[in-house]
Order: structure tokens, then sequence, then C-alpha cells
């Protein structure tokens, strides 16, 4: 195994409701996770793998891995010379404005069907965006180079009108409440039979069934909502420590620990980058 170390950088560039992650991985591996938003990723170097709508799909290089909102996924280093990539985020209120500004034919929002894809003609256009997002520009190019690739990646490689997450219909209700609940009480110490109770469903039936259609088990749900809560506050000047605790972890390294299996950055680089980039 190379003992150069991980790389990983993870930031707002001035932009509401987008992120940039930039990364080349020896060791580093992510947890079963979701975005709020879409994932737009290129691999550029190395080997890459993740699990997604329960299969193993493979990152080469040149291609392009594109997340739905919501989807639980892995990551992981799959070879010995690492993974190199970047990742745009974007959410799901930025996308909409977006739609509306290049007027999307279609009706609901954009549903990528196929994890993995190459597309070449879309690399140039990416890097272009990455680049004028990474470096003092105007808002004019920034703006209009995401607007002319998001325009060119959905025309190609999007349909419209699809569910975000396809679900079971059996239960489906119950679960929907139950993402909602875990939500609004994401601090609290919550046992599975009052969980189980508030929606009417036994504990054991909750467990499969949540498990079944968000593809993580409910403490694992809490759990990554509460990460998602804590960094929307490391974008202020609260104490790390504070934020832990403000949003459910026991202390700052038991918030450390999660956040960087999940985001592939400490909250503390989190906040150094994010800063910089704001100054």
């Amino acid at each position: 195994m190379s003992e150069t170390p991980d790389f990983a950088r993870l930031w707002n560039p001035g932009i509401a409701g987008l992120e940039l992650f930039s990364a080349r991985l020896f060791r580093l591996s992510f947890d079963k996770h979701f975005h709020e938003g879409y994932t737009i990723g290129l691999n550029e170097g190395g080997l890459g793998g993740f699990t997604y709508r329960g299969a193993a799909h493979q990152a080469y290089p040149t291609s392009f891995n594109l997340i739905n909102p919501g989807e639980v996924h892995t990551g992981y280093v799959g070879s010995e010379s690492g993974w190199t990539f970047r990742n745009l985020y974007i959410s799901l209120p930025l996308l909409e404005r977006m739609l509306v500004q290049m007027e999307w034919p279609g009706r609901g929002l954009p549903y990528f069907r196929q994890p993995v894809v190459w597309d070449q003609p879309l690399r140039t256009a990416f890097y272009q965006v990455f680049q004028a997002l990474s470096a003092p520009t105007s808002q004019l190019e920034q703006q209009s180079l995401l607007l002319a690739f998001l325009s060119q990646l959905l025309a190609r490689q999007a349909q419209c009108g699809c569910p975000l997450v396809v679900k079971s219909e059996q239960g489906a209700g119950a679960i929907t409440k139950t993402r909602a609940y875990l939500e609004a009480h994401y601090t609290e110490n919550l046992s599975i039979e009052a969980l189980a109770h508030q929606v009417g469903l036994s504990p054991y039936y909750l467990i499969r069934s949540f498990r079944q259609q968000v593809g993580l088990p409910p403490h694992s749900y809490q759990r990554h909502w509460q990460l998602l809560q804590a960094k929307r506050d490391l974008r202020t000047a609260k104490p790390i420590s504070e934020i832990a605790l403000d949003h459910g972890f026991y202390d700052q390294s038991h918030l450390t620990r999660y956040f960087k299996r999940v985001f592939g950055v400490t909250p503390g680089q989190y906040r150094q980058g994010n800063s910089v980039q704001d100054g």
C-alpha cells in the first residue's frame, strides 16, 4: 500500500447550494451515506469503487459518477495507485432555479438512471466549470459555465419526471413518516419501540422495511442527519465542541470520527477550507 498521504478538500465556492470536492485517496473509505442534492463526479486517475442500489460499481479514469439526491452509497479506493476524482454537489433549490433558467423541458426533477457513464465531450465542460469555481472569477463566467455544463449533462444523461427514491408501495407511507420523525428528533435518544409506535409498525418490520427502502437502518439515518446539520453549523463561528453537543454527538472527537468517514475531511478541515474561500 502506498505511503503517500490522502488528500481531500471540501468547500463552498461562493455560490449558495453548491460545494466542490477534490481528492486523491489511498486509504480512506466512505461509510454508507447520502447527499441531499445531486453528486456529479469525474474520475481522474487510479481506480475507485462504490456500492449503490444494491450493486458494486467501478469508477474508472475519465468516467463520470452520477448519484441522485437521497440515494445511499459508499466509496472506496480500488487500486494501489489510489483514486483521484472531483465532485460537484448541487442542492435541490439551486438546481431547481437553474432548471428554470435553462428552460428544462420535463416535468419534475432530473433523474440519473446510470451511476457510471462515459461521456468524453462533457469532460472539457466539467473542467472549465471546476476551474472557474476554484479561482477568482466573475459570477457571470461561473454561472454561465455551470449552466452550459448542466444543460449538456441533463440533456445527455438524465431523464425527467422520475421519482428520486424508488420505494415499494407496502409500508412506504410509514417509512416516509419515520424519516420525517427522525429528522425532526435527530438529537434525541430514541428507542426503536417508540419509533415503531409513532408509525404503527412492529420494530422488526420497521427496521427491515426502512433498510430496504432507504438503504440505511433507522439509527444510521439519524446519525447521518446529525452530520448534515452539524455541517451547516460549521459555516458559523460556533466552537466545534459546542456544535458536536448541539447536534447529538457525545463530544468533538465523536463528531470528527463520523464526519471524516462520510465527507472525507475533518470538521476542522472543512471549516478552514471554507473560511479561506469566504475570505
